[in-house]
């Protein structure tokens, strides 16, 4: 209770400081959404890579090793996994927004979809990694901050503190202090990642004590299953219905878990940094070299050091290697926690505010909104939802873990629009919104919160969570992609609006690839596709004995399944350069890219629709009230 007020006070007087330069360099508002899409590349990168890691790294990551072992292997290789949907989607993404001069995910659906579903969908997505998503990481620091403090902060004041400190400099400095000070927030998280596996192998007596506590495990048959990959798949009704035999760490589970990680790079939040890039020329850099070689390697490295250390030893969980550290050591890392965190929550809150307001109730709602008073509204809103998140960890924790468990799996669902958008052409207006709506249907059916939900009025599902070890990210994009395969295919002659032809012909015309990546793109295919079979898919059974030999004996020194990991993690970084660079598909491209202007429009007076539109939502909102209150009173227990 010494270092820690004395760091915290420091890293709160740095941030709101910045917070004031960057608005006074945005001009209060002028700039305020997307600093001036200035932000330079190299920020940018380690933004995004810090955003990616957070503090999912220690608090579920290094977790989930120390609880269960390695047989979700999979996310040993979450800085790879991380990486390649940036590959994919960042550079294109970036030409669309600069193109037709758009600076958000929603407006961007709205753009070229012409949906104001998927703008909708998008800003649900936003606001659930802003108050749920964000808000557990937040209440497991909170819980955090109360246990070192011994007791002297409670985790309701804890929780208060951070939502101060994060409203305050989100509303004070917008997109420009979430970038500029994130890049130092993801140096912290990334550096408290490291002191924290040093510590904790230093507290187990080394990398041979920690080889020697995992073989001891290993060899004792009630622990063992906790080194193997339990099979391809299993066919267990799921998570509350039916156990799995061993444990529920299959192939199919790592590979569906890849899956819902790869989401958050489709989210809101991401691609908010990305449309506010100043250039391209650092996405490939920054997905190669920052997100899959370095963060990568803090990925299969220290946060499986301090997995296994926990592992062995569960009082050398995260808790427990902070108190046992020098005081000021201890307080230095858990502001490195809490940065990574905040750059995350700062993140997530700014883009679900400017969904909400900018992209959903200006449009519709009033449309003579001034800049400033969009600002203002936003500024507000984002105070709203630092409450809603503050008072959802103290007084419904469950259902707050229940809604942050939605985020990514429903944010892996945005993958159909933006591969249509970027990559096939052939993707049709209606399948997309049909596709989406019918994979959040399935990732709801199989996730927690719609399983209650469906109980709570009288309809007890078969299956529970992850039928099959399969996560529901993969099980929405297995409808997803069949309704939108479908539906596009009965409804090619179906054209698209003015400014989707115009970003077609752009995307077409600019990237058409050169003779050498064209002569190289079954290659790519080729060894894409086997990285993910060995890497994250059901290539991952072979890792159970990859390096155990005749004798039994762990060829290097430790667990099969965490060597495995360390090979693939080398390919994945190999099969990330050579696609960023060999195939151009995150190289900077060697185009102007021209603004543009949309024809001119005669426009009508929106007064009297908006009031309808109000009228509508109002309306809308009194009757699903008195649904809930009817269901509640016909089905709720008494």
């Amino acid at each position: 209770m010494i270092w820690l007020p004395l760091y915290g006070l420091f890293y709160a007087a740095a941030t709101l400081y910045w917070a004031r330069l960057s608005a006074r360099e945005n001009g209060d508002y002028q700039s305020f959404f997307s600093a001036a899409h200035g932000l330079p590349p190299w920020i940018s990168a380690l933004v995004l890579a810090g955003a990616s890691i957070s503090g999912w790294a220690v608090l579920v990551g290094a977790e989930e090793i120390g609880r269960n072992g390695f047989g979700l292997a999979a996310v040993l290789q979450a800085g790879v996994a991380l990486a390649l949907p940036g590959v994919i989607f960042f550079k294109r993404i970036w030409l669309l927004g600069r193109h037709l001069r758009i600076s958000s995910l929603p407006e961007l659906f709205r753009a070229y979809w012409q949906s104001e579903f998927l703008t909708a969908f998008a800003a649900i997505v936003a606001v659930l990694f802003a108050v749920a998503f964000a808000g557990v990481q937040l209440s497991a620091l909170s819980k955090l901050l109360a246990r070192l403090s011994d007791g002297a902060l409670s985790p309701e004041i804890a929780a208060t503190l951070l939502g101060l400190l994060l409203f305050g400099y989100v509303v004070i400095g917008g997109m420009r202090a979430i970038g500029y000070l994130g890049a130092l927030q993801a140096l912290l998280a990334g550096a408290a990642l490291i002191g924290l596996a040093a510590f904790s192998l230093m507290s187990i007596g080394g990398a041979s004590a920690l080889n020697a506590g995992l073989l001891r495990l290993a060899a004792d048959p009630a622990t063992a299953g906790r080194f193997l990959v339990s099979g391809v798949v299993q066919f267990t009704a799921g998570v509350g219905k039916q156990a799995a035999a061993g444990h529920e760490g299959t192939a199919l589970a790592s590979l569906s878990f890849s899956l819902a990680l790869m989401g958050l790079q489709a989210s809101p939040m991401v691609m908010k940094v990305v449309l506010s890039t100043s250039s391209p020329r650092g996405f490939a850099a920054g997905q190669t070299w920052v997100m899959a070689g370095a963060f990568g390697a803090m990925f299969v490295f220290c946060m499986a050091v301090i997995g296994a250390g926990e592992l062995i030893d569960p009082a050398l969980g995260l808790a427990g290697l902070l108190t046992g550290l020098s005081p000021w050591f201890s307080a230095w890392l858990l502001i490195g926690l809490l940065a990574g965190v905040q750059l995350m929550a700062g993140l997530a809150l700014l883009s679900a505010g400017e969904s909400l307001v900018r992209n959903i109730y200006k449009p519709l709602f009033h449309i003579q909104l001034s800049r400033r008073d969009t600002v203002t509204l936003t500024r507000i809103l984002i105070g709203l939802l630092v409450v809603a998140t503050v008072l959802m960890q103290v007084l419904t924790p469950v259902t707050l873990s229940m809604l942050a468990a939605l985020a990514l799996p429903l944010s892996f669902q945005l993958w159909t629009p933006l591969l249509g958008m970027t990559w096939l052409r052939w993707i049709t207006r209606p399948a997309v919104a049909t596709g989406v709506g019918f994979g959040a249907a399935a990732v709801l059916l199989t996730e927690p919160f719609g399983i209650s939900l469906l109980s709570y009025l009288g309809l007890d599902l078969p299956w529970g969570r992850n039928p099959w070890t399969i996560h529901s990210a993969a099980w929405g994009m297995a409808a997803n992609l069949a309704v939108t395969l479908l539906v596009s295919a009965f409804t090619q002659r179906r054209g698209f609006g003015e400014a989707a032809e115009e970003a077609r012909r752009f995307l077409f015309d600019e990237l058409r690839g050169s003779a050498r990546v064209r002569a190289l793109r079954s290659t790519a295919w080729s060894v894409s596709l086997v990285w993910i079979f060995l890497a994250i898919g059901p290539g991952l059974v072979f890792g159970n004995y990859a390096f155990i030999d005749a004798g039994g004996r762990w060829v290097l020194g430790l667990p099969s399944l965490w060597g495995w990991a360390l090979s693939m993690w080398v390919a994945g970084l190999g099969l990330v350069w050579f696609l960023s660079y060999k195939m151009e598909m995150a190289s900077p491209p060697a185009v102007d890219v021209p603004s543009y202007t949309p024809r001119p429009k005669l426009r009508t007076s929106q007064i009297e629709a908006e009031r309808e539109r109000r009228r509508n939502f109002i309306i809308t909102i009194a009757v699903g009230f008195s649904l809930a209150v009817v269901a509640a009173l016909s089905f709720g227990q008494p």
